[in-house]
């Protein structure tokens, strides 16, 4: 008797499931909000080189002659990064001899505090020269997120999922606390990069937690749960921020919520994941978390049944081993290029809200949130009545095409009369990159046999967190640049990926291949008939607990339509 075998004892989508996936998509919601912080934290604010004479001298009289002051650039704009070298005594400016342009760097300059009271960005001095710092710190987290999945989700199968996960909340809060009290930039970067590794080490075992007891049929929608919880943390963010001005109070305020969470350390509260205990060697306290989500479900299950529970056996191949067969390399080369380009622009288009034309810092991270439920809705809908690789290209094609657009309107039309039409595009594009995240996490689950799918998944993933490092840096070549650069990029990137997207082989309703000639023969004609593989094998499949929640986004998110309905 298989762990999978016990699951439709306790019902499809019962009571103990819905409260554990609830409490569980809390800490989640944190995440959601750690992930975009930045937004807010280093909210941009306008700026001028600091004044000596005029802005520490307190009898002001009159206003500040900018063309005296600060030189004119190629823009027409008055520089933010230089001023005249001028002799000032006591508000009066006494302008060097005519026809002299010497100017000299700025070190102090003067915010605009009308709307962001503090900000990391004012604080830190990140301008001029030092712009790159906003993006550098945003990387970093995303690195973090990396060095996380790869750190905890080893440590996890090692010591638990759960015992993993209260480590990383403890690892969340304290650095998170710590982030508003950061003294300068060094510490602040650090503090995030512990965040990001946190949020790595609070989502995967939590999704896996909340979803190893819900059957096929309730998955389509339990699996949706978490991300609805992250999206809901973007505009949770918005309105802490809106109501708070000073960054270093945002901050606190947005990781105080993990203290109440600590709680989850109680058996009673969650009581961990009976699946790594059956394969660890402890089938008493496996079988003593089945007897108690069964009782709370008010499902019997025969003892016998208990009694005949077995770990799952696994069979497993070095990823590298598909680098030998040429079409399943390229295929391998074709996903983890689309991973890539979906992390790269889901994150991009994310940090670059506040960047939008016109419109509204706060309704824009909001917005950015909620376009994402389409996204998951499209999914649903198309992907097992058009197939998989469509819905894909579909998806990078349109993301592309309205991120491309939202880049070119502001060149064609500079006066910002579209600015509207600028917003919604990047909104399209950002529903796009939902429902694409989605259906790569599937087709790389479906497309690789058994033996390396857990491997295939996991670089995969390594993809994706390198795209999500590059993120930020993309949307700061917009400052040095144009600032419809970084939309045209992650326009350009994803035409690519869906374009690639259609040499993959279809994976809908086919047995998926078990072993590396399968694999190498997947797609092409008579592959299905050769071969007679029961999908629900597959779908039951023990997979290693590193790579196990992506496998089982893929799972839940993309159940067959059928068992949806």
């Amino acid at each position: 008797m298989r762990f999978e075998d016990i699951i439709p004892y306790l019902g499809d989508f019962g009571k103990f499931q819905k409260i554990q996936l609830f409490l569980l998509c809390l800490p989640i919601w944190v995440t959601g909000m750690h992930a975009l912080a930045m937004t807010f934290l280093a909210a941009s604010q306008e700026y001028r080189c600091f004044v000596p004479g005029w802005d520490d001298y307190s009898n002001k009289t009159g206003s500040l002659n900018y063309s005296l002051i600060f030189p004119t650039g190629e823009d027409g704009q008055y520089d933010r990064c230089n001023i005249y070298a001028v002799n000032v005594t006591r508000g009066v400016w006494y302008t060097i001899p005519d026809n002299t342009t010497a100017t000299e760097q700025c070190n102090q300059w003067v915010y605009d505090t009308s709307q962001y009271k503090t900000s990391v960005f004012s604080q830190f001095n990140m301008v001029c020269s030092r712009k790159f710092m906003n993006n550098l710190a945003q990387s970093m987290y995303m690195a973090g997120m990396l060095v996380g999945a790869v750190v905890f989700g080893d440590l996890s199968d090692r010591f638990g999922r759960k015992r993993l996960m209260f480590i990383s909340q403890i690892i969340q809060v304290m650095s998170g606390i710590g982030l508003a009290f950061a003294p300068e930039y060094i510490t602040f970067t650090i503090l995030r990069f512990m965040l990001g590794a946190a949020h790595s080490g609070v989502f995967l075992p939590a999704f896996v937690i909340g979803m190893e007891f819900v059957t096929p049929k309730g998955r389509t929608m339990a699996g949706i749960c978490p991300h609805i919880a992250f999206a809901i943390g973007y505009c949770t963010l918005a309105l802490s921020a809106y109501l708070i001005p000073y960054w270093n109070w945002v901050a606190f305020v947005i990781a105080v919520p993990d203290l109440l969470f600590l709680i989850y350390y109680w058996d009673k509260i969650i009581p961990g994941s009976a699946r790594w205990h059956l394969q660890n060697g402890h089938k008493e306290k496996s079988k003593d978390i089945i007897k108690r989500a069964a009782k709370v479900n008010n499902k019997q299950i025969p003892a016998k049944v208990l009694d005949e529970l077995e770990p799952d056996v696994k069979h497993n191949a070095h990823v590298l081993a598909m680098m030998r067969y040429p079409r399943m390399r390229v295929r391998g080369f074709i996903i983890f290029y689309n991973w890539f380009t979906v992390s790269l622009v889901y994150y991009g288009l994310s940090l670059s809200t506040s960047k939008l034309p016109g419109g509204n810092d706060y309704l824009n991270l909001s917005l950015s949130g909620i376009v994402e439920f389409p996204g998951f809705l499209f999914c649903i809908l198309l992907m097992d009545r058009l197939g998989r690789r469509p819905c894909l290209c579909m998806s990078m094609i349109f993301c592309g095409v309205a991120c491309i657009g939202a880049g070119v309107i502001p060149i064609l039309s500079p006066g910002g009369g579209l600015d509207w039409l600028v917003i919604t595009l990047s909104m399209i594009g950002k529903a796009f990159t939902g429902s694409a995240f989605v259906l790569v996490y599937n087709y790389s689950a479906e497309a690789f046999p058994t033996v390396i799918r857990n491997g295939v998944v996991g670089v995969s993933s390594m993809f994706a967190r390198v795209g999500g490092i590059l993120a930020p840096l993309v949307n700061l070549m917009g400052d040095y640049t144009h600032s419809s650069v970084p939309q045209i990029i992650f326009g350009i990137i994803p035409l690519i990926a869906g374009g690639l997207a259609l040499l993959l082989p279809e994976t809908n309703n086919v047995p998926m291949p078990e072993n590396l000639e399968q694999g190498e023969q997947f797609g092409l004609p008579g592959f299905y008939d050769q071969i007679t593989i029961d999908r629900s094998k597959y779908e039951q499949v023990s997979y290693s607990q590193h790579f196990l929640p992506v496998l089982t986004i893929s799972q839940s998110v993309c159940s067959k339509w059928s068992h949806f309905q």
